[in-house]
């Protein structure tokens, strides 16, 4: 997990699982025990060629070392290379206001990156698996227009990657979103700003695929040649959202194939894997509240 480029190196095409929103307590609970269900399918099912986490790994609070710590323990029985990235829970949110005023900090980017070994990946494609065509590159979503140090030092990265992919389809895996329904939303997508200098960055690659969490739904989309696709939580299933336009949502994840420059991406439930629609009836969650001064999730 501490590599920042790497390459794949065995034949066939390539195959991966995204996950996110895991929300896992040291409490144990459903985040927990839904992950090490997933574990158990990745290693003995599915077999993936790499497995990307998009954020919000742990229940509620960036502050809490054991529910990180016991996130960890879960992800490092996973057998397939891995990336973990960020979400707001997981490093503090980028918003003028953010959730129980818990904004993300250097801090708490360190601390992500000592536990995961960073906060954001650079992958190539590889000849042998029909994908050398192909770059896969993940960004820490909450350091967009954070005005932290840490956000220029990613920004810097990314202009290297992006030039260093020229030519190539880039698949760009986040915990926020980019957009909906063509707009920026505080505090649920980047900054449109953020945005439009992400899409810049890749004016020379082709941005293929843009694969985020958040927002516990899986949704895919395509706008011409660029896909879109929200993975869902892997624990919750909440009910529609018709202010923000968003259908229901079922636990699961998604499986990327890619051969050459095909790439096609699909919902996938787990067996053993069930969603709850109302957060706040988990006694775990009700527990971290708690400690975090109480109050509605």
């Amino acid at each position: 997990m501490n590599q920042q480029a790497d390459d794949f190196e065995e034949g066939g095409s390539l195959r991966i699982i995204q996950f996110s929103d895991t929300h896992i307590s040291h409490l144990g609970g459903l985040g927990h025990g839904n992950t090490e269900r997933l574990v158990g399918y990745l290693n003995e099912v599915a077999e993936p060629d790499l497995v990307i986490n998009t954020g919000d790994v742990v229940i509620l609070d960036p502050d809490a070392a054991e529910d990180r710590e016991s996130a960890l323990r879960i992800h490092e029985r996973i057998d397939a290379p891995l990336r973990v990235l960020p979400g707001n829970h997981d490093v503090g949110e980028c918003a003028h206001e953010p959730w129980r005023g818990i904004g993300v900090s250097s801090q708490r980017v360190q601390n992500f990156r000592a536990a995961w070994g960073s906060d954001r990946f650079l992958l190539w494609g590889d000849a042998a698996r029909e994908a050398e065509e192909w770059a896969f590159v993940g960004i820490n979503s909450e350091l967009c227009a954070s005005g932290l140090p840490e956000e220029d030092e990613q920004w810097s990265w990314l202009e290297e990657v992006a030039a260093a992919a020229a030519g190539k389809s880039v698949m760009l895996f986040l915990h926020k979103p980019l957009v909906i329904d063509e707009g920026a939303r505080e505090g649920v997508t980047v900054a449109a700003a953020a945005r439009e200098r992400i899409l810049g960055t890749f004016r020379d690659a082709e941005l293929r695929v843009v694969a985020n969490g958040h927002l516990h739904r899986y949704r895919h989309t395509t706008n011409g040649d660029l896909m879109a696709v929200w993975a869902p939580s892997l624990s919750f299933s909440p009910a529609a959202e018709p202010k923000l336009k968003m259908g229901p949502g079922t636990a699961g994840i998604v499986e990327y194939s890619i051969r050459g420059r095909q790439v096609d991406a699909r919902f996938l439930q787990v067996p053993g894997i069930e969603g709850v629609a109302d957060f706040a009836i988990l006694p775990e969650v009700e527990q971290t509240l708690q400690a975090l001064g109480g109050g509605p999730a």
